[in-house]
């Protein structure tokens, strides 16, 4: 990592840190953490059309959608700065991985594109704290001469990590009876969290479901794996060992057990193999409970095409209400 003798990575005073990926994977501020050592921190923009262009220009047919998008989001911020940084989560509680794609992003990101620029990284595995924490000190010795800012950066690490757990914060629980059912029912909507909140990946389809008069519970809108609940474990099976896999599974099992969910859609992407293996786990389990919609994207998919899907099963869940209404 260096000791802070990167004279032209100090000479740049602005990190850049890409909105894509890894930065819907955690709620720590790196920002605070980079204005302690003395740096300013620039996010790229939204997503955009535009960003996807720009990425996959650098990207094989093998990578999936939300790859070549975060590579267009380093791209833009290359227009504003030199250094980048990419944190390199392999794991975000014991136990378990993430995503090989996101664990092995700043290796892709500093071997394809072949422009100038400091790439800057800490391997952050919340399942070894000790590791992790020397970790973080050696990037923050790389980024600063001064002990005292050092020790401030890592201090404010140590302190706020718990953000980066996968414990959902009290204040985001709004499952359950009191969550609102829209005009037509509630859906719940089930993916990683790139997936659910940047719209160029899921083409706007939480706003096209809203407009349809339905609500919306997410997958992030319910306790974690790690979380003391009654559920059941992960359909009688043994644990994937991916952590947001977990998760995925978690809410899914929560969803059927909520009767004011009528359906639920999962949000994936060509080529997640991670996904693929899910949804084998859990797709008969919705199926025999609930009307089921898995909407697989890239960046070829059509919206003329994926808005007839969602409107034949908005009309589906419509005519099932409407059935066990009259039943009742």
């Amino acid at each position: 990592m260096g000791n802070g003798k990167n004279n032209q990575l100090l000479a740049s005073k602005v990190i850049g840190i890409p909105r894509g990926l890894s930065y819907y994977l955690d709620n720590f501020s790196w920002e605070a953490f980079f204005e302690i050592l003395g740096y300013r921190v620039e996010y790229s923009e939204d997503s955009s059309v535009e960003t996807f262009e720009a990425g996959n220009q650098f990207v094989g047919s093998d990578q999936c959608f939300p790859v070549k998008v975060y590579y267009g989001h380093v791209i833009a911020l290359l227009k504003k700065t030199t250094t980048i940084f990419i944190p390199q989560y392999t794991s975000l509680e014991e136990g378990t991985y993430c995503c090989p794609k996101v664990i092995g992003l700043p290796q892709l990101i500093k071997n394809t594109i072949r422009q100038e620029f400091n790439l800057i990284t800490a391997e952050i595995d919340l399942g070894r704290s000790n590791f992790t924490r020397f970790n973080m000190l050696l990037l923050a010795r790389q980024l600063s001469w001064n002990p005292f800012r050092i020790f401030r950066a890592v201090t404010y690490f140590d302190q706020n990590r718990k953000g980066l757990s996968p414990e959902i914060p009290a204040a985001e629980k709004v499952v359950g009876d009191g969550q609102n059912q829209g005009n037509n029912g509630l859906i719940g909507v089930v993916g990683h969290p790139y997936a659910l909140q940047d719209p160029l990946l899921n083409m706007g389809i939480l706003n096209r479901l809203r407009e349809y008069g339905f609500d919306l519970v997410t997958s992030e809108q319910y306790p974690r794996s790690g979380a003391q609940t009654n559920c059941p474990v992960y359909f009688n099976r043994r644990k994937p060992h991916w952590d947001f896999g977990r998760n995925i599974l978690y809410a899914v099992q929560s969803m059927l057990q909520d009767k004011n969910i009528q359906g639920i859609i999962f949000i994936t992407f060509f080529g997640c193999g991670i996904d693929a293996f899910l949804e084998e786990i859990f797709k008969d389990h919705i199926c025999d409970q609930k009307p089921y919609l898995s909407l697989t994207l890239d960046e070829h998919s059509g919206e003329a095409g994926l808005m007839t899907r969602i409107e034949a099963f908005s009309d589906m869940m419509i005519r099932k209400e409407g059935k066990n209404r009259n039943a009742g």
